[in-house]
């Protein structure tokens, strides 16, 4: 283990629980950030059909003929 001697300085009964609310804090403000500033996570999660593209047929382009060498 890299971090084996940091339990010396740290009880596991203080560094776990500890260790463990900072990930759920951060996952959650994460998670805050993102419903706060996006759009579309909330219609996805309200069950909103996905927008989709048009996509146009492309258009005949006409090619050079190719040099003589």
């Amino acid at each position: 283990m890299i971090y084996g001697k940091m339990w010396l300085v740290v009880k596991p009964t203080v560094g776990v629980p500890l260790f463990l609310g900072a990930v759920a804090v951060g996952s959650f403000s994460v998670h805050l950030a993102i419903m706060s500033n996006t759009t579309w996570v909330k219609k996805f999660l309200n069950g909103a059909p996905a927008a989709t593209a048009s996509v146009e047929a492309p258009t005949k382009v006409a090619l050079a003929p190719p040099e003589a060498k």
